[in-house]
């Protein structure tokens, strides 16, 4: 009874702090704010309270925001909330992950603490609308069928670097959630995400491996260019269809954050293809 009553006055005075002198409330959370989103994993019983006290940066750059802000805030017709995680607020601000939701004026959480993983787990959702990372499973963000990928036209390129990845990837795919970058990797959507596995791995724990999907921005010229070169079959079309693909997983492994198997592999692979794109460009000029 004791820890009721003490629990409940805590969560009384932090709500009224919050409320009253949201200045104060903002450097009692910068001091105290992971700890209390360990409560939202451990004390199920004031999971709606703490949820509602929690706080965190976002898409907006408009300082703290809360759940129930974010939700306020929400476009019309967004039935989720979305966040992305990321060891810092610019890695999560620069994610690829979150263009195509940028670019449709969602705003995006940037879940940066190690315990906002466990968050993720514990608050599948805040007043009916879920919780979906940007990292993982499918998003989408097409508002009619004119707006997606045509994924027929992209089969010989997408069978290809399936066939060069192999079991490092679980699939490739098009998507509509990229804007500006060629590639991403996409977890599914129970599996571990890559900040998870870095968080497990830097504490000596086993981290759950899980193949991730390579997701393509159809719309990228590059993506084109080398649907073109995967549309005209023949070895020395997939010798370098092979280099670009291996190029672009590495990249998508580092924007994610993760290591890559080879960096002097991945060095060599960069300046073989950059030599032949400046060949191309110098002859293009002359």
């Amino acid at each position: 009874q004791i820890k009721k009553q003490v629990t409940k006055k805590t969560l009384d005075m932090i709500e009224a702090l919050a409320e009253e002198k949201p200045d104060e409330f903002a450097a009692f959370w910068e001091g105290f704010g992971k700890v209390l989103k360990e409560g939202l994993h451990v004390d199920p019983a004031n999971k709606d309270r703490l949820a509602g006290i929690c706080r965190w940066r976002s898409s907006k750059g408009e300082g703290l925001t809360s759940l129930a802000q974010y939700v306020e805030r929400m476009k019309e017709g967004q039935e989720q909330i979305y966040f992305v995680t990321g060891p810092t607020l610019d890695f999560c601000a620069k994610s690829p992950h979150i263009e195509g939701l940028k670019a449709k004026g969602y705003e995006v959480l940037y879940f940066v603490d190690a315990v906002d993983e466990w968050v993720a787990m514990a608050l599948p959702e805040f007043e009916g609308k879920k919780l979906v990372s940007a990292m993982k499973g499918s998003i989408d963000l097409g508002d009619d069928e004119g707006e997606k990928p045509d994924a027929e036209a992209f089969d010989a390129l997408t069978k290809a670097m399936k066939g060069v990845l192999e079991d490092r990837i679980s699939d490739v795919r098009l998507t509509d959630r990229l804007t500006d970058s060629p590639v991403c990797l996409v977890a599914g959507e129970h599996d571990a995400g890559a900040n998870l596995e870095r968080i497990l791995q830097a504490a000596g724990q086993a981290a759950p491996s899980s193949k991730r999907a390579l997701e393509l921005n159809a719309k990228h010229p590059l993506i084109a260019n080398l649907q073109g070169i995967a549309s005209k079959g023949g070895e020395e079309q997939f010798a370098l269809l092979k280099e670009w693909t291996e190029l672009l997983h590495d990249q998508a492994l580092l924007t994610e954050g993760s290591p890559i198997a080879d960096p002097a592999d991945f060095a060599r692979r960069m300046n073989a293809l950059l030599l032949g794109a400046s060949g191309n460009a110098l002859e293009g000029l002359a």
